[in-house]
């Protein structure tokens, strides 16, 4: 019987970023090293925005989704 693969889940609930700051999204997806990463940008009204950067398969695809959520 094969073993399960794991993998790396990383989810930051903080807000990494203060209000009108630049944000360069591309560069945060870029450091991102595991297969799963969240994390909340900023605060927007009663709503907050999140990255999602998720790895391919290989490795050598990545996937951004940027989502907002209300609080």
């Amino acid at each position: 019987m094969t073993e399960p693969k794991t993998f790396s889940y990383t989810t930051h609930l903080d807000i990494k970023f203060d209000p009108l700051a630049l944000i360069d999204v591309n560069q945060l997806a870029k450091s991102v090293t595991g297969q799963w990463y969240n994390q909340t940008l900023c605060r927007v009204n009663d709503s907050v925005v999140r990255l999602g950067v998720m790895q391919g398969t290989t490795g050598t695809n990545t996937t951004m989704m940027m989502s907002f959520f209300t609080c």
